[in-house]
């Protein structure tokens, strides 16, 4: 049996999109905002730099007036931490003055205004030249605080973005799972929908969107109750217009079995036998059509009905739960025709043999006869799950898989009787019992 392909899903689909729109943006804006907060940062700490040598410019220019002897080295002040640091360096590379954390080393060879990257690449140095001319002044920044500032401030942006972004991917990936669950549901509605059944609730629409979709399905559905109303109808018609001559048939063969000679009464015999094969086929059709989809659930006795049922040339053998949930009339139409089936492909001894488990019935019929081959039975399953039609299967498989249906189960030809003492057909009905109206209280066939 062929294996069906999954077809794609819209909401994987969508979500695939989505979300890696939703990657795309947040990379996108990691990139940005941190290129421009490496940016914005390098620029704010240069002006920081910028604007400390200009308070310290203004501050040495000060005490340059009256402190033309002053002592070389460090301006008197307690010691403390230094962000920044600064010297004030001569022509001739020599420091005149520093602050408490400078190195004695000039910090930069430069001798005109602008940012370099000295000392071995640990500073970050800002050159202003002195008014007089003679001397320049360096203030400086470590390398490792500045790149550490930066790192601070870009961690905490890109943290910020990808949470906005994961946070926005969840918002669309809810929001797409909250727009398309309608649709959800009303798939879920469609594939329990039973139009044959009387009262059966219509579809709801719960978006704008959806309103044309569910008008087409009830539409379908409408006009589809109403042609198999008018096939049932008319297939119900039929079999009463036949009854009556089958039964006509019946009385005229049994009365010329009688007085036929000994030589034809072997060919009447088959006739009668033939004529009550198809009034068995056309009592079934009209208890299949009378229920029109609605079935009437008894607790039935299976040996009691068994009984009841017309059957030569065979010998019937039941074990198991004697009494199921079901229609009656339409286990029994079903029945009589699987094992006219078994009578006409050899078999001599049948056995049914029935389980309930609370939520299952299950009738399984098994015979001696001929059985079904591998191949044959694979195709004729096949058919009976397409409910199409198929080479070999007659009329009476073909009812009672409707029966099955009818009850909310299934037919399966299966390989083998499960004790293995018969080895022809084996034919199951499977069908559900929980909830089923009637299966509770009913009384006893």
């Amino acid at each position: 049996m062929s294996t069906a392909r999954a077809l794609p899903s819209i909401r994987q689909r969508l979500g695939r999109v989505l979300g890696g729109i939703a990657l795309i943006w947040a990379l996108g804006m990691t990139a940005g905002v941190g290129l421009l907060t490496h940016r914005m940062l390098d620029d704010l700490l240069d002006g920081a730099l910028r604007e400390s040598a200009e308070i310290l410019y203004g501050l040495v220019a000060v005490a340059d007036r009256d402190s033309d002897q002053a002592d070389k080295g460090m301006l008197p002040a307690p010691p403390h931490h230094e962000s920044l640091v600064w010297q004030l360096v001569d022509r001739h590379g020599r420091v005149l003055m520093r602050s408490h954390t400078a190195p004695e080393a000039r910090l930069s060879e430069r001798q005109d205004e602008g940012i370099t990257d000295e000392a071995l690449g640990l500073w970050h140095v800002f050159t202003l030249p002195m008014r007089d001319g003679r001397s320049v002044l360096h203030v400086a920044q470590r390398e490792d605080t500045r790149q550490a500032t930066m790192w601070l401030a870009m961690g905490a942006a890109v943290s910020l973005t990808l949470c906005l972004g994961l946070s926005a991917a969840w918002w669309l990936n809810r929001g797409l799972r909250r727009e398309l669950q309608p649709l959800l549901d009303l798939s879920a509605e469609v594939a329990t929908l039973e139009p044959l059944q009387p009262h059966t609730a219509g579809l709801s629409a719960t978006r704008t969107e959806l309103e044309p979709l569910v008008d087409a399905i009830d539409g379908l559905t409408d006009r589809l109750a109403q042609r198999v109303a008018h096939e049932r109808a008319l297939a119900a018609h039929a079999a009463h217009a036949l009854r009556t001559p089958l039964a006509g048939l019946d009385a005229q063969l049994a009365v010329a079995l009688k007085e036929a000679p000994a030589h034809l009464q072997p060919r009447l015999t088959q006739s009668r036998e033939a004529a009550a094969r198809l009034r068995r086929v056309v009592t079934a059709l009209i208890t299949l059509f009378r229920t029109g989809g609605e079935l009437q659930w008894q607790d039935t006795s299976l040996s009691m009905l068994l009984q009841r049922l017309p059957l030569k040339d065979a010998q019937i053998t039941f074990s198991g739960t004697d009494t199921v949930p079901c229609d009656p009339d339409l286990l029994s139409a079903a029945l009589s025709n699987l094992l006219d089936n078994a009578v006409r492909h050899g078999a001599h001894l049948i056995h049914v043999h029935a389980t309930q488990d609370g939520q299952h019935a299950t009738v399984t019929l098994s015979d001696d006869g001929h059985g079904i081959p591998q191949d044959q039975r694979l195709r004729l399953q096949q058919a009976l799950d397409a409910q199409g039609p198929q080479e070999g299967l007659g009329l009476g498989l073909t009812l009672a898989d409707m029966v099955a249906r009818t009850h909310g189960g299934r037919l399966h030809l299966l390989a083998e009787d499960a004790t293995g003492s018969l080895r022809g057909a084996t034919i199951e009905l499977r069908w559900p019992v929980h909830g089923s109206p009637g299966s509770l209280a009913g009384t006893s066939t």
